[in-house]
């Protein structure tokens, strides 16, 4: 992974953190992408990583986007 996918990844962990992101409460990628300076396609394809790895999780559909779990720790 390069230094700069490494580091919008942390960014986005930290952003949805930072924003106490839930479920009820999901962020989508273009506010992400606006808090970063990147473009919504990069902010979905760095997500899709993380959400891999078991790093956050994805609601589907209207109103839907990116969270980290309630618990406040990374699903593994």
């Amino acid at each position: 992974m390069s230094e700069s996918a490494s580091y919008i990844q942390k960014e986005i962990i930290r952003i949805l953190k930072e924003n106490r992101t839930s479920y009820a409460n999901p962020m989508n990628s273009l506010a992400i992408s606006r808090r970063l300076n990147a473009t919504p396609s990069y902010i979905r394809e760095q997500a899709k990583r993380l959400s891999d790895q078991g790093l956050l999780n994805v609601r589907r559909g209207p109103g839907g986007g990116y969270f980290i779990d309630s618990n406040g720790e990374d699903n593994s």
